[in-house]
């Protein structure tokens, strides 16, 4: 061999890029076609399915009014009966759940002049309910004690 000969190393083939592409289609149809099967299955079956709600233990209907010193006067909508005062500033959680669900009533056109329905369920579970526009909060999500400030209004007695 001559010093200027230079001396080849072998290479390894590369595979063509055109079958490059075709493995990655292949595999993005495969992917999305077994998602669909899977979600198609699911829904068929009713496997995806939410279980119904558990039996209420409690509800009360109840409606909310602005009082002129900015408290806000709690009725029960069934008797018309005062059943709570939340003074000025006080209890930011239930005024931001009703201007939450009055904003709603507002967006849709619905006056708010039809009651809320708050209900009891087992183990702690409590949810505020707007049935005239089907929004409804569950306020166990919010912690105990936001829980038990609405839980109040089943135990407190009409207010003159």
């Amino acid at each position: 061999m001559s010093a200027t000969a230079t001396r080849r190393l072998p290479t390894t083939p590369r595979p063509a890029p055109r079958l490059a592409v075709r493995v990655i289609t292949v595999a993005a149809v495969v992917m999305l076609g077994g998602t669909l099967l899977v979600a198609t299955v699911a829904r068929l079956t009713g496997f995806a399915a939410a279980p119904p709600p558990p039996p209420s233990l409690a509800s009360l209907s109840l409606t909310f009014a602005d009082l002129p010193d900015g408290g806000v006067a709690v009725r029960n909508a069934a008797t018309a009966t005062q059943i709570a005062v939340i003074p000025a500033r006080d209890d930011g959680f239930l005024r931001m759940t009703l201007r939450m669900l009055y904003n709603y009533r507002q967006r849709v056109g619905i006056g708010t002049q039809s009651p809320f329905t708050l209900t009891e369920f087992p183990g702690g579970r409590m949810s505020l309910s707007d049935p005239t526009t089907g929004q409804h909060v569950e306020l166990e999500a919010f912690g105990p004690s936001n829980v038990h400030e609405f839980a109040n209004f089943f135990t407190k007695k009409a207010q003159p």
